[in-house]
């Protein structure tokens, strides 16, 4: 009996300190601060993007103590202060303010320390270093930002990397770097800055006072017919860009709207030979799919994936699975003009249907499918509909209605039963499909988004007839893009020039 409680004194004294040592820790009990102290620096920096302030007292305190250390030479000290929190922001700024070579190359030196194992978090902190290298001009920093930034791709942090780094005064330069490697980061660094400038999620003054539209004017007047995926992404984004400014200039301050507007004339003195370059863009990313890496041909099916390419002639079969870049080349073929290719994806959607595992495959042939229209496809998303999976019943639904029904009852019917799932998504995809099928209770449903109250459902309601292409909706969208309000109306001719592209092509 004695031993017995012993042993449970010392089991449970040997699990408490075990729980109360961070790491490391291989116990299933979670310990939640780490993910409370993610969500703090988050909303933080999304305080200060939306122009919020840090304390000037604790700043200038920083700064002072600082001060002390560079100038005594104690720079490990200062790195070691250093830490990742909340406090973090604020040290840096006190670095970027000091200015001196020491604070400098501190600061530089943070680029190539992790100091948080969330994504999210370490992010945020290089976001902060590179803003404070562009602010102290410090050029050869750039390089090290564009691997950050291509480190956080996927992330919204990612694209305000690639914004701090095209406004960095070298930029070009580094365009134009022996580094083939680096010349990629920073075409990537380019199209990522100039599709979250037109989602509106970064702010568009900085972006046209560093000369923005200069870069993708000065690289797409360069390019020469290679089949560089990367510089044809970059090229296709020069051409949205071009088409968005106008729309842009109305809403820039007085001093900025000049410079919008001279590098407005600045690509549309080349338009044309953007537009030659991009028509046979496709040609030249076909002709070297097979000799390409897989990098490269990942890269190149995303851009055959924008130029609406029939990319059916690359596979002898369907894609194998197997490859990284089997989801790009799936929703490639959508665009395939092939009678054969719709058919074929309706059977290989149908046969993952049917296994859990591959469900996550089902969804993605069935959201293909969309651009096929053939009984097999339209049976196969019928049948789908009513799947138990709500990611199988989603992209079946979504995938209805892009085109004139084989059996209109059913497919109004599934619809219509789908209109009422208990998923918001399907409900949203099903009042979608009937849109495109020129239903009056869902364009009126859609229609009732753009005239919200709420700023962000005006903005998400353009969002959804552009991504949808619901082109029954094209006149609410001109009518939202007179308002006076930037938001609503920059998204809905954010809207209109897609749905132009997608109707009509870059020749449109």
């Amino acid at each position: 009996m004695l031993y017995g409680v012993f042993f449970l004194v010392a089991a449970g004294g040997l699990f408490w300190l075990a729980y109360r040592r961070p790491r490391p820790r291989r116990w299933l009990l979670p310990r939640p601060t780490a993910a409370r102290a993610v969500a703090a620096v988050d909303r933080q920096h999304r305080h200060l993007q939306a122009g919020g302030l840090l304390g000037e007292t604790v700043c200038e305190k920083t700064k002072s103590h600082f001060r002390e250390l560079l100038e005594s030479g104690r720079v490990d000290q200062v790195e070691g202060e250093l830490h990742a929190g909340l406090d973090y922001a604020v040290q840096v700024r006190a670095l970027t303010e000091l200015a001196s070579p020491g604070a400098t190359c501190v600061l530089e030196r943070q680029l190539t320390r992790t100091l948080s194992g969330d994504p999210v978090e370490q992010s945020w902190y290089w976001v902060d270093v590179a803003a404070g290298l562009r602010q102290l001009g410090r050029t050869e920093a750039l390089p090290a930002v564009l691997r950050c930034a291509e480190a956080a791709t996927g992330l919204p942090q990612g694209d305000l990397l690639a914004a701090e780094a095209v406004c960095f005064p070298n930029f070009t330069a580094v365009l134009r770097h022996p580094n083939r490697a680096v010349r990629r980061m920073a075409l990537l660094a380019l199209v990522s800055t100039v599709r979250a400038a037109r989602a509106s999620t970064i702010d568009a003054v900085p972006l046209v006072r560093a000369g923005l539209g200069e870069i993708l004017a000065d690289v797409a007047g360069r390019a020469d017919a290679n089949a560089d995926p990367w510089l044809t992404g970059v090229v296709i984004e020069t051409e949205r860009l071009f088409r968005r400014l106008g729309h842009w200039t109305r809403f820039l301050p007085p001093a900025i709207r000049i410079k919008a507007e001279q590098q407005a004339m600045r690509l549309w003195a080349t338009a044309d030979r953007r537009l030659e370059w991009l028509s046979g863009a496709a040609d030249r990313l076909l002709a070297r799919f097979p000799k390409a890496t897989t990098d490269e041909q990942g890269a190149a099916l995303q851009c055959l994936f924008e130029l609406r390419a029939d990319v059916a002639k690359l596979f002898r079969h369907l894609p194998d699975r197997r490859s990284p870049w089997w989801t790009d080349a799936v929703r490639a073929l959508r665009w395939s003009r092939s009678p054969v290719v719709g058919p074929v994806l309706a059977g290989q959607a149908a046969r993952y249907a049917r296994k859990l595992r591959h469900h996550g495959r089902a969804a993605i042939v069935l959201a293909s499918l969309r651009g096929h229209a053939c009984y097999e496809a339209e049976r196969v998303l019928l049948r789908t509909s009513s799947s138990a999976n709500p990611a199988l019943r989603y992209a079946a639904v979504g995938s209805l209605g892009w085109w004139p029904p084989f059996d209109p009852d059913r497919v109004m019917r599934t619809l219509r039963v789908a209109r009422t799932d208990p998923d918001a998504d399907i409900r949203r995809a099903a009042v979608s499909a009937l849109a495109r099928l020129g239903e009056r209770a869902a364009l009126a449903e859609i229609a009732a988004g753009l005239c919200s109250e709420e700023i962000a459902i005006r903005q998400g309601g353009a969002a959804r007839i552009a991504s949808e292409e619901l082109s029954w909706s094209w006149p609410d969208l001109e009518t939202a893009a007179e308002s006076n309000d930037a938001d609503t109306a920059l998204a809905a001719a954010e809207a209109l020039e897609c749905l132009r592209e997608r109707l009509f092509g870059f020749a449109g």
